[in-house]
């Protein structure tokens, strides 16, 4: 069984606003709140930086602090990819049926740190990102909330991503007008050490461990979907379920499974 590491919240800016602002996210996470970093009792912690809210690796012999997840869709890879990358031609665009003068609605059952489904909406969709994890919804609705002060992101941000905490079968479950792709990029537990290709997927597994109901997901995921069911898979992992795949985009590291659904 699954058990999530222990985490303490608390902030790296000498700022008592602050300061309530982290104890009112321990409050609401069921964490520790610890005035300063210095006294931690854990070795991750849940900050508040003047960058935004990290998740921080903090070794107790060690003042340096590393950081280990950060959501920010306005600079790094997420900020490179809106600027540089607009093209409805690239993978994601042609997995999730974005055509011409077409921009489906998106509900992504794993936002995770957010990057595919801020990419979809960088190109036109409404996505509806659903997250189960507490602390890394808190990551994400940090993220947005930065996005929101950006010229470049604001308007991403306000009119195309909306953001969910808990568990994406029962949102689905709940949707009456449902969405014509459903997406899914699930953590899932693979032999091959190449799934585990960064710092931030490493860290995002011990966090929230494998989705083991990974297939319950996509067989709902299929039943809801109007047009379209998308799953992200690495290149020679296995598909979810026995369930073949209508067809497939084929990427260097990574493939697209797509199940085609025609709703009504």
């Amino acid at each position: 069984m699954f058990s999530p590491p222990a985490i303490s919240v608390s902030s790296t800016i000498d700022s008592a606003i602050i300061l309530q602002k982290a104890a009112e996210l321990a409050k609401k996470l069921g964490l520790e709140i610890i005035p300063t970093p210095a006294e931690r009792s854990s070795e991750l912690l849940l900050a508040y930086t003047p960058e935004g809210l990290k998740l921080l690796q903090a070794p107790f012999a060690s003042d340096r602090f590393v950081t280990l997840l950060f959501v920010d869709f306005v600079h790094g890879k997420n900020g490179f990819r809106r600027a540089k990358d607009s093209s409805t031609k690239q993978a994601i665009a042609r997995a999730a049926g974005i055509k011409p003068g077409y921009r489906p609605a998106v509900f992504d059952c794993t936002a995770g740190l957010g990057g595919d489904a801020f990419v979809l909406a960088s190109l036109g969709c409404r996505v509806t990102m659903c997250e189960r994890s507490p602390i890394v919804f808190a990551l994400l609705a940090d993220g947005l909330d930065r996005a929101l002060q950006d010229q470049a992101t604001a308007e991403i941000v306000r009119h195309r991503m909306q953001l969910v905490v808990g568990d994406a079968t029962y949102f689905l479950a709940q949707n009456s007008e449902g969405y014509a792709t459903i997406y899914l990029d699930p953590m899932y537990p693979h032999r091959r050490s190449s799934a585990l290709n960064s710092q931030a997927m490493r860290s995002l597994r011990t966090l929230v461990g494998d989705d083991q109901d990974c297939g319950t997901v996509l067989e709902t995921a299929l039943k809801k979907a109007h047009n379209r069911v998308v799953v992200k898979r690495p290149r020679l992992a296995p598909t979810l379920t026995e369930t073949v795949p209508s067809h497939v985009i084929g990427m260097k590291n990574s493939r697209f499974d797509i199940y085609l659904t025609f709703n009504s």
